[in-house]
């Protein structure tokens, strides 16, 4: 059953009240779902012409360290104009793997209380990347940018 708006600021305020969630941690958290979602579609009006990629202004998206395995090395999972960037970050080194957008086959998001895990599969063969602890609002951001990149691309 979804949760409305009031019913997860409510679960932040008692996560605060219970001192799970430091003031900074509920006021991002707060300030996330209170955001409004990005529009998309209002970069360019009608379909590009042949060859023409859309611009996609880079952003990171990084998992929260409450989730697991994110405690020290968060993932992250950056929108840029060619594709994705997924980094998951170890004690020495990292992984990258970059997905161009035509490439993807699927997102999946699976929904946890505030935060929500991301699953890219793509068509070349390659296995899929798996982002856990992400908030919700990112995880649709992400999903929609994804969906206008590929409808105009």
């Amino acid at each position: 059953m979804p949760m409305n708006l009031t019913d997860e600021l409510q679960k932040l305020a008692d996560l605060r009240a219970a001192g799970q969630l430091t003031t900074e941690e509920f006021t991002e958290a707060k300030r996330k779902l209170l955001a409004p979602a990005p529009d998309f579609s209002a970069s360019t009006a009608g379909p590009l012409p042949t060859g023409v990629a859309p611009r996609i202004a880079e952003k990171t998206y990084w998992s929260s360290r409450w989730s697991a395995g994110n405690l020290f090395f968060r993932d992250s999972l950056t929108l840029a104009g060619d594709g994705l960037l997924f980094r998951k970050g170890r004690i020495f080194g990292s992984q990258e793997e970059r997905i161009n957008y035509r490439a993807i086959a699927s997102m999946r998001m699976t929904n946890r209380l505030f935060l929500a895990n991301l699953s890219v599969e793509t068509s070349g063969g390659s296995q899929p990347i798996f982002i856990n602890g992400l908030w919700k609002s990112d995880a649709r951001q992400i999903q929609d940018a994804v969906r206008v990149f590929q409808q105009r691309g």
